[in-house]
């Protein structure tokens, strides 16, 4: 697909992975919509092919607006690229410092992990391929292409990431069927899987255990950058053989447990 001229949506647009995919593909001058949590940074991003859109990607009727709004704007979305993200903790217990018990740990981690990484995900699926059910793809040409952003945890979540692991694997999952489901409306579904990346997620990570996960990263021994990422979304969109597939970009790391990690 030739993103010249073309209305493409982003969601956690306002900073790492998402904000190199706004970038790119306003260099490559489609009309992008920004979306995010309202922040300084996702205002930043507003200019003449870019228009910002401040919204939870995770709510419904608020979603739908945005993009009625986007299409208003921009004209039918053809590209939807999901980064929004968090990654949060959710351990099944924890042990209490004064009595010493283990205590159950409450789901309002575990649910807000997975109402942001898979459910928000879909949420942003259901309203673009909606926008194009009524095209099909019967002479071949891409009318859509979806790209989602799984992570390495989907096959490798490490200790505590139980909640993470799932929605980022949840998000692998939809791949091969929405692939099929969309196909006949010429929508292309692909899932980037990355590896540990220059983001505020992961500048998050303690120092000693990021050393660790890229002392593992067979090479290059580093993170990546969030313009490797956006370099990758950019040929998925041009590609039109790359469908129905997770693609991991990671530097050959399959992790494993950090030294001193129960």
């Amino acid at each position: 697909m030739d993103v010249s001229g073309v209305s493409a949506v982003v969601t956690g647009a306002a900073s790492g992975l998402g904000r190199a995919v706004v970038n790119a593909l306003a260099a490559r001058a489609a009309r992008v919509a920004a979306i995010d949590l309202p922040s300084t940074e996702l205002a930043s991003l507003a200019s003449e092919r870019v228009f910002t859109v401040p919204v939870d990607v995770t709510d419904g009727p608020m979603m739908e607006s945005a993009f009625d709004d986007i299409s208003n704007r921009h004209g039918r979305p053809r590209i939807l690229v999901n980064c929004a993200g968090i990654l949060a903790p959710a351990r099944v217990f924890k042990i209490d410092r004064e009595t010493g018990f283990a205590k159950p740990r409450n789901m309002t981690d575990l649910r807000r992990v997975i109402d942001v990484n898979l459910t928000g995900t879909f949420n942003t699926i259901r309203l673009f391929a909606a926008g194009l059910s009524d095209e099909t793809g019967d002479d071949g040409a891409d009318r859509g292409v979806i790209i989602n952003t799984s992570s390495v945890a989907a096959y490798e979540a490490l200790s505590g990431q139980a909640g993470y692991g799932a929605s980022k694997a949840g998000v692998a999952a939809m791949t091969l069927p929405l692939a099929r489901e969309l196909a006949r409306f010429g929508i292309r579904v692909v899932a980037v899987a990355p590896g540990s990346f220059e983001t505020g997620v992961f500048e998050r990570v303690p120092p000693q255990t990021q050393k660790q996960l890229l002392d593992d990263v067979p090479f290059p021994r580093r993170a990546g950058r969030p313009s490797e990422f956006a370099s990758l979304v950019m040929e998925i969109v041009g590609n039109q053989m790359l469908n129905g597939a997770v693609v991991r970009i990671d530097g050959a790391v399959r992790m494993r447990e950090p030294v001193g990690v129960a």
